[in-house]
């Protein structure tokens, strides 16, 4: 899943959301790009659903919406 965040402020804010989502338990993978605002998000749909993982990002207060959906 691929999503568009708004207000990531710094660098420190993207190893923060990474490391927070890479915790989440059928979150796989995560990688934030800070000057695009885009955050990268791979999980397991046997464990997650997709809602669970964009609601995962909204908890962390960033607004976001979905760019793609592989």
């Amino acid at each position: 899943m691929v999503l568009k965040a708004d207000d990531i402020t710094c660098p420190g804010c993207a190893c923060d959301i990474e490391a927070l989502l890479r915790e989440r338990e059928g979150i796989t993978d995560a990688s934030v790009n800070y000057a695009s605002e885009i955050i990268s998000v791979r999980y397991d749909p046997l464990v997650i659903d997709r809602k669970a993982v964009f609601f995962a990002v909204r908890r962390l207060g960033y607004e976001v919406r979905i760019l793609e959906e592989k």
